[in-house]
């Protein structure tokens, strides 16, 4: 659970603030795989608007299954104490109106020398919680 914490921690920091450094380091110690290609893809995605997320999300991580090659992971996601805003003017650009505020995720949790990074994490927008 700390890697998954981990994880967060560096996607939260990145999202409130892509476009300040070369994040590539800091998602390569706590995620590979898919995961990675995502977390990259969204901090690239947010430094080209170019945008920022402000706020609050929370987190209710909880373990699915557990392995010694693999660790499952199910979270009730909360975004509604955060908003995606535009560097240039302020804007939010969110929809708020019809946007799916907390949500199922999931993640695997994976051995990578001596430490544990998520290798795959599908959100479930279609399963409020």
């Amino acid at each position: 659970m700390a890697a998954y914490e981990e994880f967060w921690t560096v996607t939260d920091a990145a999202l409130a603030s892509p476009g300040a450094r070369d994040w590539t380091s800091r998602t390569r110690e706590v995620a590979t795989g898919q995961a990675l290609q995502s977390l990259d893809r969204d901090i690239a995605s947010y430094s080209g608007i170019p945008a920022h997320t402000e706020g609050t999300v929370s987190r209710a991580p909880k373990v699915a299954t557990a392995a010694a090659d693999r660790v499952r992971t199910i979270d009730c996601v909360d975004i509604s104490g955060s908003r995606l805003v535009s560097d240039d003017n302020g804007q939010v650009l969110d929809d708020l109106a019809n946007r799916v505020p907390r949500y199922l995720y999931r993640a695997e949790v994976i051995p990578r020398g001596d430490r544990w990074v998520v290798e795959r994490t599908a959100p479930s927008l279609a399963e409020p919680c």
